[in-house]
């Protein structure tokens, strides 16, 4: 079992850790960062040198990010604070909190194998520690049996999160010659990428620059999400000091919308591509959009016309709960500005039944306007040279096998868009006998609805190996095995990409216990399958070698390791000027954005982007709405936690220690809750508990709960059913009840 890591926090910097995250906390109500990074996290400190290494944070659900600097002292990480010589220099309250993570007495450190035969749900796995040695035997020994008799697509390499691990899980499983490589983008962000790509070939969301006159924020609370870094809310807050007016809209009255909106719009959920349509409706009919640029470089305009010109703002109003005088006004603003940029929230409007077609809609406003690629909008950068690697993730081999997928015919449009398979089917696949086994790495069953089934479903594999850095019951517990992962401060891979070249990472120390570090874990399970050769004979620092070899850097693991803590440069691919698409073209199948896609024609799907309401909602279907009068949204983030991750490390949990249901004052009082009461959420699927958390951020009828907690799982509430094109979950698409325990 887990073994506890000698180390005691001191009192002291606790104490100081609290205070500078509550200060942290009001700051960004009040429209600062700054203290949201107190300066220091200390442990106890000894009386030996200091010496300071540098790594990036792992700990939200982009892979690497933001940049660390720790203190080591008498062979211990004493205090975690930014790098400021990364590109993301002041990291949140998670990354400081990585040193708590560190040292967490409660880390899994050691293997461990079932020893009770019986699987499913309520059985004790009755733990017994093992040696690596064993451990990667067995492993290798069932993937290789369930190889032989069902052929290697039938081993899944399951990957929940983090995610840099990727480029080395992916050349272990094409070597193995399993095509079912999964990722966390198959819930998170991947969907809205989708949704850009099949528009213009390229992503669409960033940030306002200093030319950007507008700028439309929709379903992104970025003041609590500190997304797409903690540094970009406060850039937000300079281009509105210079000017720029922000178009804020959400489901939730957020500090972003406070601080920023110059025009707030609140919809109701799943309603989102009804009400961008209505506003291209008013930009068409007012004869505001961008004649040259639509005329010249955009498919489809004629028909998408005509499908627009049904929803007026009056129509819209009925659908949306927005005022028609609000949506020609924000159509207004966006359209009047000139130069105009867009951030769409990765979850907000793609976890809908209807998702990519209503995100669609919405980044499709950038092609009216003509916010493509030039000052002030969507800019097309260049990056940097030598980052490749696809010839490390030995695409060649897995090419051929992506045919065999698991899901390819249930989900083609992801299929044609992605290496990866789509794991929102794990519990059908499973249940069909496409997949007997696989390794979790970093994975949570809780992430997928109706939970229990595919906990039953995992219990069933032949074989299940799981990788994580605690022992989770509400996952572990379905598993043959699990293994102890290193945290970001025991672990020197990969590299992280930055905006002039790479950063390199390094340990503290070694890895307590015997945690191994995610790629140290992959290239011994290469060479446990037969594949020593190509998995470097398990030598890391060779592996990182050939990693930066194939991208054609022209660096060595040293060069990079030497340039830190500040970064290794690398020429750019090129400088940027402005509307390329004038010279090259778009990257879709007419080579122009498109406002009806090609490749959802070949697919045989609807190429405009049609609004559809939710499966479930009060319009599709009233007879649940009579049951169950609230629409219930799941998974939205506060600032301590990314979705499931962190609840049970102290200095974070003690911010939320239990699960709360936000809600309105008048959905409250209608059924006499008041503040802390223990409720009830129940619907068709089940119900679970949580405590009353009444605010004005929730419009009345609405209310949220977060996932991931094991004792109040959302999941339990969300139908399995999911967007036809991105194969995304539902998670904002429910009806509830709230009655007090």
């Amino acid at each position: 079992m887990a073994t506890k890591v000698n180390s005691t926090l001191g009192t002291l910097s606790r104490r100081s850790f609290i205070g500078a995250t509550a200060l942290g906390a009001a700051a960004v109500m009040a429209g600062g960062l700054e203290a949201v990074s107190p300066e220091k996290a200390l442990a106890s400190e000894g009386d030996g040198d200091e010496t300071y290494v540098y790594t990036s944070c792992p700990m939200c659900n982009q892979s690497v990010f933001c940049g660390l600097k720790g203190t080591v002292q008498d062979g211990k990480l004493v205090r975690v604070e930014g790098n400021e010589q990364h590109s993301k220099p002041k990291p949140c309250l998670k990354g400081l909190t990585s040193l708590q993570y560190l040292y967490d007495p409660n880390r899994l450190l050691y293997p461990l194998k079932r020893t009770n035969p019986a699987k499913g749900i309520g059985e004790d796995p009755q733990w017994e520690r093992i040696g690596w040695d064993e451990a990667l035997e067995t492993i290798a020994a069932e993937f290789n049996k369930a190889k032989e008799t069902y052929g290697a697509p039938s081993v899944t390499f399951h990957s929940g999160d983090p995610k840099e691990h990727l480029p080395l899980f992916q050349r272990v499983a094409a070597l193995f010659g399993t095509p079912n490589v999964s990722w966390g983008g198959a819930q998170c962000a991947f969907a809205l990428a989708m949704s850009g790509i099949l528009c213009y070939g390229a992503t669409v969301t960033t940030m306002p620059s200093p030319e950007t006159k507008v700028h439309l924020q929709w379903g992104s609370n970025i003041a609590w999400s500190l997304y797409p870094q903690p540094t970009a809310y406060k850039g937000m807050l300079d281009a509105k000091k210079a000017g720029c007016k922000y178009i804020v809209i959400d489901t939730r009255m957020t500090p972003t919308a406070v601080q920023l909106a110059d025009l707030y719009l609140q919809p109701r959920p799943g309603s989102d591509g009804a009400l961008a349509l209505a506003m291209a409706n008013v930009i068409i009919e007012e004869d505001l959009y961008d004649h040259e640029f639509v005329e010249n470089w955009t498919e489809g305009f004629d028909e998408y016309k005509e499908y627009v010109a049904e929803f007026t703002p009056e129509k819209a109003e009925e659908i949306t709960w927005v005022s028609a005088d609000q949506i020609r006004e924000a159509a207004r603003m966006w359209a009047e500005a000139g130069q105009g940029t867009m951030w769409v929230s990765p979850h907000s409007t793609t976890h809908h039944s209807n998702g990519v077609q209503s995100t669609r809609a919405i980044t499709l406003l950038l092609a009216l306007m003509g916010y493509w690629d030039r000052e002030g909008c969507r800019k097309l950068t260049p990056g940097v040279t030598g980052t490749a690697d696809a010839e490390f993730r030995l695409t060649d081999l897995s090419g051929p096998l992506l045919d065999q997928r698991a899901g390819v015919d249930r989900w083609p449009v992801w299929s044609a868009m992605s290496t990866y398979y789509q794991n929102n089917g794990l519990l059908e696949y499973i249940n069909d006998g496409i997949i007997h086994a696989g390794v979790f790495l970093g994975t949570n069953l809780m992430n997928f609805p109706q939970t229990q089934l595919v906990q039953e479903a995992v219990s069933t594999l032949d074989f299940a190996v799981a990788v994580d850095m605690h022992l989770n019951p509400w996952t572990h517990d379905y598993m043959d095995m699990v293994l102890p992962a290193a945290v970001c401060w025991e672990r020197v891979a990969p590299f992280q990409s930055q905006p002039n070249g790479i950063i390199g990472s390094q340990a503290a120390m070694q890895p307590a216990g015997e945690a191994r570090e995610d790629w140290q874990f992959l290239l011994d399970l290469g060479c446990a399958l037969g594949f020593e050769e190509e998995c470097f004979h398990g030598d890391l620092k060779a592996a990182m070698q050939a990693y930066l070899d194939a991208g054609g850097s022209g660096a060595t693991v040293d060069d990079i390791q030497n340039a830190l803590p500040g970064v290794y440069e690398l020429p750019m691919a090129g400088e940027w000027s402005p509307k390329q698409y004038e010279k090259n073209g778009f990257s879709t199948p007419s080579g122009k954005a498109e406002f009806k896609s090609g490749l959802l024609e070949q697919l045989g799907f609807e190429g405009l982007p049609v609004y559809e309401e939710p499966h479930i909602s009060p319009v599709s279907t009233p007879e649940l709405l009579e049951q169950y009068p609230l629409i219930l949204t799941t998974g939205n983030r506060v600032p301590w936690y990314v979705h499931s991750k962190y609840r049970h490390t102290p200095w974070l949990s003690q911010f939320m220690p239990e699960p709360i249901v936000n809600m309105s004052h008048e959905d409250a009082e209608a059924r006499g809750l008041e503040e802390g009461d223990t409720v009830r959420i129940y619907n068709q699927f089940g119900e679970v508990r949580f405590k009353v958390a009444i605010t004005n951020m929730m419009h009345p009828g609405n209310v949220e709960i977060l996932h991931g907690w094991e004792q109040a799982n959302s999941c339990l509430l969300i139908d399995r059913v999911f967007d036809p094109i991105s194969g995304f979950p539902t998670f904002k698409d429910a009806l509830c009840e709230i009655e007090k325990v």
